[in-house]
C-alpha cells in the first residue's frame, strides 16, 4: 500500500501539477464545490496519490454509475489494484452495496492517510441526459460482470418497475394500483427496487424480456440488459435534451426502446402524474 501511486496507472495525460499555476487560480480550482466539471487530475504535493471518489448524489444509481464509478476507467487496467477513498459517513445502503460489489481489485478506504495526497478523477463528456464517451456503458456493465454473467434472459419475463416506494415521494404515478390487475393479466410482475438487493436489481434487468416503468434513476440498470431487450418507458417530458437518458442507453446498448407519454400532470409540486390505464395497457399489447 505504501508504494501505491494512482498516477502510475493513469491511462491518459490529464494530470496537472497545481504548483505551476498562480495562487488565485489554485484557490479557485481546489475550492470548486462541483468537481465533476474538473476534467483533469490536479495535484500540489510530491506525496503518492490516492483516488478520492467524489459524491455526485450517490443515492441516484444513474449518478453513481456514470458520474462517479465510471471514472475509475482512467486508472483501471483490469489487473492493477485501485485504492480509493470514500468517507464512511457518505456510505448509504445503496452506495455500500454497490461499492462492495465491485471487483476485488478495488479497495475502499474510509479514512484519509497523512502520507498520501488525495486526487479527484477526471470528468467525462456529460450532457443533460446523455454521455458522449464511447466506452462508458460497457465499462460500468463489465465492473459487475460477476453478478450478471450467469443470468440469462427469461422468455416471457415481463417486469414493471414502480417508483411508488421512493423516499422523496416524487415522480410517482398516483393511480398506479389501477394498473396492477391488467398488468398481471398480461404476464407482468411488479417490482420495487427498494425491496431488492443490489445483486437482485442487476439480475432482474438481465433476466427480463420486457421492462416498463416511469422515468427514474432505477432504469439505469438497463445497461445490464441483454441486447434486444424491449424497453417501454413511461415519460411525457417534452423539453429538448431533457429526460432522454434511457433513449441514449438503449441506443448504445442495443435495446429496443419505445415511449408512452399520455399522462396527466398533477399540480402538487412533486412532479407526480396520473396515467391513462387503458391506453397504457394497449401500448404494451402492441409491443408484445
Amino acid at each position: 500500500m505504501d508504494n501505491y501511486n494512482a498516477l502510475r496507472y493513469l491511462r491518459v495525460a490529464v494530470s496537472y501539477d497545481l504548483r505551476t499555476i498562480p495562487q488565485h487560480i489554485l484557490d479557485y480550482i481546489t475550492n470548486l464545490k462541483v468537481k465533476n466539471f474538473v476534467h483533469e487530475v490536479h495535484y500540489k504535493t510530491d506525496k503518492p496519490k490516492i483516488i478520492e471518489l467524489g459524491d455526485a448524489m450517490d443515492t441516484n444509481p444513474y449518478h453513481f454509475f456514470f458520474y462517479m464509478i465510471a471514472r475509475f476507467y482512467y486508472f483501471d487496467h483490469g489487473d492493477n489494484l485501485v485504492y480509493y477513498y470514500y468517507p464512511e459517513k457518505e456510505l448509504t445502503y445503496f452506495t455500500r452495496m454497490a461499492l462492495e460489489s465491485l471487483p476485488k481489485r478495488f479497495i475502499c478506504e474510509t479514512t484519509k492517510r497523512d502520507t498520501h495526497e488525495y486526487i479527484e478523477m477526471p470528468g467525462c463528456e456529460w450532457y443533460g441526459d446523455s454521455i458522449d464517451e464511447f466506452w462508458i456503458y460497457a465499462y460500468v456493465r463489465d465492473l459487475y460482470k460477476d453478478i450478471w454473467s450467469s443470468t440469462k434472459q427469461e422468455k416471457g419475463k415481463f417486469s414493471y418497475i414502480s417508483r411508488n416506494k421512493v423516499v422523496r415521494k416524487v415522480r410517482m404515478i398516483l393511480n398506479e394500483e389501477e394498473l396492477f390487475t391488467p398488468l398481471k393479466n398480461l404476464g407482468f410482475s411488479i417490482y420495487y427496487m427498494e425491496d431488492l438487493t443490489f445483486d437482485q436489481q442487476i439480475k432482474l434487468f438481465r433476466s427480463s424480456e420486457i421492462i416498463t416503468g416511469f422515468h427514474g434513476a432505477g432504469l439505469s440498470y438497463l445497461i445490464f440488459c441483454e441486447p434486444g431487450t424491449r424497453v417501454h418507458e413511461i415519460n411525457d417530458y417534452q423539453q429538448k435534451d431533457l429526460k432522454n437518458h434511457y433513449v441514449d442507453i438503449s441506443a448504445k446498448c442495443d435495446l429496443r426502446y419505445s415511449r408512452f407519454s399520455e399522462l396527466i400532470n398533477v399540480e402538487d409540486g412533486m412532479d407526480n402524474r396520473r396515467i391513462d390505464c387503458v391506453k397504457f395497457i394497449d401500448s404494451l399489447k402492441s409491443i408484445m
